[in-house]
């Protein structure tokens, strides 16, 4: 077995990092930090353990996506809703993965396609979340729709997010939009600040395929799990599909999503 070990620059989860790597390799398990993960030759016999919160198991997740490998992450940051394994728990979790006391998850994710005037065509996946937004200083985002080759509307707004059932519990979510089992086979387009009442949330099918096309002039972002990947002009077009490739979550124990609804955002409580 080999274990990846994945972490942003912070100078204390260096330490933990290291401190984690000495007590995989007393145990016999070879351990890859970096780019080392990527380029690992067996990685049928590869986990990746994600040291930080949900955005650094975000970063660990795409890595693991691309190598077809599980991923677990271990909450060294403030949240950690998407991580399963808690700082004190960390050396326990680790002596658990090598026993292979272990189950995988799999979930959906989402197949974006750009299609531009001015550039060759590009594809980029999303684990959470893909987001179209305006400059704070430009004009409304001006939208056309389509679902599965036909025109659905005609929309005005701030921007919109289209998430995977993972990601229904990030942006989407702050915006109004419901909460998706994650391992539901759907994805989800949710509005940022619409100027109509009736652009309520819409859930679609793994077969939709939703494409949307640029209407407006003025600077817009596109982002991918939070990071920003590409700058929008009118008349691109962004085509939304269910990605072939499934997330490996591995986990330790059941897990009761609705329980960590509950512990990380009060939801049933009161």
């Amino acid at each position: 077995m080999k274990i990846g070990i994945f972490y942003l620059n912070n100078g204390t989860i260096k330490e933990t990092a290291n401190e984690l790597a000495s007590f995989l390799r007393k145990k016999g398990v070879e351990v890859l930090f970096g780019s080392d993960i990527l380029n690992s030759k067996d990685s049928e016999q590869t986990i990746i353990m994600s040291l930080g919160g949900d955005g650094t198991f975000l970063r660990a997740a795409h890595i693991g996506l691309k190598m077809d490998v599980p991923v677990i992450g271990v909450n060294l940051g403030n949240l950690g809703f998407l991580t399963d394994v808690e700082a004190r728990d960390l050396f326990d979790a680790a002596e658990e993965v090598l026993k292979g006391t272990f189950f995988i998850e799999k979930r959906m994710t989402l197949k974006m396609t750009y299609f531009s005037e001015e550039s060759d065509e590009k594809e980029f996946v999303a684990i959470n979340d893909f987001v179209i937004q305006r400059d704070i200083k430009g004009e409304i985002l001006s939208t056309e729709v389509f679902v599965n080759g036909m025109n659905s509307g005609n929309f005005r707004s701030d921007g919109m997010v289209i998430s995977t059932p993972t990601g229904s519990t990030a942006y989407s979510l702050s915006l109004g939009g419901p909460i998706i089992s994650p391992l539901s086979d759907v994805y989800l387009l949710t509005f940022i600040a619409p100027h109509k009442l009736t652009a309520r949330p819409v859930v679609f099918s793994n077969n939709d395929r939703v494409s949307v096309r640029i209407d407006s002039d003025n600077l817009l972002y596109l982002l991918r799990d939070g990071e920003e990947i590409l700058h929008l002009k009118k008349f691109d077009r962004l085509l939304f599909q269910k990605n072939e490739n499934y997330l490996k979550i591995l986990h330790l124990k059941n897990k009761n999503f609705f329980d960590v609804l509950n512990k990380k955002f009060g939801w049933g409580y009161g």
